[in-house]
């Protein structure tokens, strides 16, 4: 799974006014890629943490669409190529799908793992 943290052009600017090598203010380049992670070294951890710590930076994770993937309100989210969504709730074990203009299309109490693929077909044919 990618990740990548999004800040602010005047974030990277006060970045790379920060972090300096040898004297020298760090190249916008350098500081790109520490947020993309396709560096990891001790520098770029650093620029990292700063981004999201003082500069309003946040992370992003790509994955593919479809996938589930847990949010911090303790649900699981799917988001179909054609706009349709499922919600699930790990505390309540309430599922919904929703269809590509937000409606709700069913609502299950008590979702098992048996229904997730009968709710997967349902929002990819929305």
């Amino acid at each position: 799974m990618n990740k990548y943290i999004s800040v602010s052009k005047e974030g990277i600017r006060a970045l790379q006014r920060t972090f300096k090598v040898k004297g020298k203010e760090i190249c916008e380049r350098c500081v790109k890629n520490a947020l993309a992670y396709r560096t990891d070294n001790e520098l770029a951890r650093k620029i990292r943490f700063a981004a999201v710590r003082h500069h309003m930076g946040c992370t992003y994770y790509v994955i593919p669409e479809g996938e589930f993937f847990f949010d911090s309100d303790s649900c699981w989210h799917a988001v179909y190529p054609n706009r349709a969504e499922i919600y699930l709730d790990k505390q309540t074990g309430e599922g919904t799908v929703y269809d590509p203009r937000g409606n709700v299309v069913a609502r299950y109490d008590h979702v098992t793992l048996s229904q997730i693929n009968e709710l997967k077909s349902m929002a990819e044919s929305l």
